[in-house]
C-alpha cells in the first residue's frame, strides 16, 4: 500500500468521526504528517486545518488489521488522558472497525530527530525534559513498592541462550552474543533482594513515542502495558537513546549510558535512581534483546536495521568490555 493509498482510506473515514464531533468534514483540509509503512504497520497520521485556523490529526492503522489490538490501544490512551491528561493529546474520538481516530493536534517534534546530531549536553537536557515526562506518567498510573524479582529476566534470557546454542534462534555474532549473555546472567545476585517500584507501563516507549516542543512533552501510542518494575520502560527508552544517538566514547566500561546524560534523565525522572535494580538489570538485558531481535544477515537488514545493528555492536563493546 502507498502512501496515497493510505491517506485516501484515512479520508475515507473522516466523514463519519467528524459529524460525530459536529464537524462539517467539508470545512476541513489534509496535509501529510507522518507515515510508518513496513512488513509489519502501515498507519498515516494527516494534519487536518479547519476554520479559524483549528487543528487536529487524523490517524488511520491499515496494518494490522486487528481491532482488538487497536481497541486496546484507544482504551489505553483513555486511561492516560483521564489520571494524566497533560502528558498526551486528546483523543477526541475513535472508530474500532476502521482503525481510525481524532486527537489534538501537537506542534512539537520526536524525540529521535530532536536527538540527531545533538552535541551531548543538548541530549542530556533533552532527556531529563523525558525523564520528567515519564515520572508524571509513572506516579499518574501507580503500582507499589516491591522485591525485584531478576529471575524472571534471567530466566528468559536463559531460553533465549538455549535456543541460541541449539541452532533454533539464529543471531549475528553467536558466540560474543553467548558471552554477553552469561556476564550479565553471572551478575544476577547483585540485583537480588532489593526494592523498585511498579507501575503502569507505556509499553512500547522508543524515542519516536515521546515529541516535545520548547515548553511540554507528551507521550503516543501507548500499547497497554502491565503494572510491572518501572525500570521496563525506562530500559526501553534509554537503550534506544544509547544505541542510535549516544556517542559510544562517553560511556564508561560496564555502563549503557554517558554519566551526563544518565544523570540528567534520573534528575528529571526522580521516582527512582540509576541505582534501582529494575534500571541497572533490564537496561543491560535490552542490549541483548536488541541484538537478538535483529535479523542475523546483513543483507536481511534495512538501513535503519543497519544502523540500530552497528549501534548495539558498539554499545555491547561498552556494556561488556572484552567480551
Amino acid at each position: 500500500m502507498i502512501a496515497g493509498d493510505l491517506a485516501q482510506a484515512a479520508l475515507a473515514h473522516w466523514p463519519v468521526l467528524a459529524r460525530e464531533m459536529g464537524l462539517d468534514p467539508a470545512s476541513w483540509r489534509a496535509a501529510p504528517l507522518a507515515r510508518r509503512e513496513d512488513a509489519r504497520v502501515a498507519r498515516i497520521l494527516l494534519r487536518l486545518q479547519g476554520p479559524g485556523g483549528a487543528r487536529l490529526v487524523l490517524k488511520h492503522e491499515a496494518r494490522p488489521a486487528d481491532p482488538e489490538k487497536f481497541a486496546a490501544a484507544m482504551a489505553a490512551h483513555l486511561a492516560v488522558q483521564e489520571g494524566y491528561a497533560q502528558g498526551v493529546p486528546e483523543l477526541l474520538t475513535f472508530d474500532v472497525e476502521r482503525r481510525t481516530c481524532v486527537m489534538g493536534y501537537l506542534d512539537a517534534r520526536p524525540l529521535s530527530g530532536l536527538l540527531e546530531g545533538a552535541p551531548l549536553s543538548a541530549q542530556a537536557a533533552l532527556l531529563r525534559r523525558a525523564g520528567g515526562w515519564l515520572g508524571g506518567f509513572h506516579r499518574a498510573l501507580p503500582g507499589e513498592t516491591r522485591v525485584f524479582q531478576p529471575k524472571h529476566t534471567v530466566g528468559f534470557l536463559r531460553s533465549v541462550m538455549e535456543e541460541v546454542s541449539s541452532g533454533a534462534r539464529i543471531v549475528a555474532e553467536p558466540q560474543r552474543f553467548l558471552r554477553c549473555a552469561e556476564a550479565l546472567c553471572a551478575d544476577q545476585v547483585l540485583y537480588e533482594g532489593r526494592e523498585t517500584i511498579t507501575a503502569q507501563t507505556h509499553g512500547d516507549l522508543h524515542l519516536r513515542n515521546l515529541v516535545l516542543d520548547e515548553a511540554g512533552c507528551w507521550g503516543l501510542d501507548f500499547a497497554g502495558g502491565r503494572v510491572v518494575p518501572v525500570g521496563h520502560d525506562i530500559a526501553r527508552l534509554l537503550a534506544d537513546y544509547a544505541i542510535l544517538h549516544a556517542p559510544k566514547d562517553a560511556i564508561p566500561d560496564r555502563e549503557v549510558l554517558p554519566p551526563e546524560v544518565q544523570g540528567a534523565f534520573f534528575e528529571g525522572y526522580g521516582l527512582v535512581g540509576a541505582q534501582d535494580p529494575s534500571v541497572e538489570l533490564l537496561l543491560r538485558n535490552r542490549v541483548l534483546a536488541e541484538w537478538w531481535g535483529l535479523p542475523a544477515g546483513a543483507e536481511d537488514r534495512s538501513p535503519a536495521q543497519a544502523r540500530r545493528w552497528a549501534g548495539v555492536q558498539a554499545l555491547a563493546g561498552r556494556v561488556f568490555p572484552g567480551l
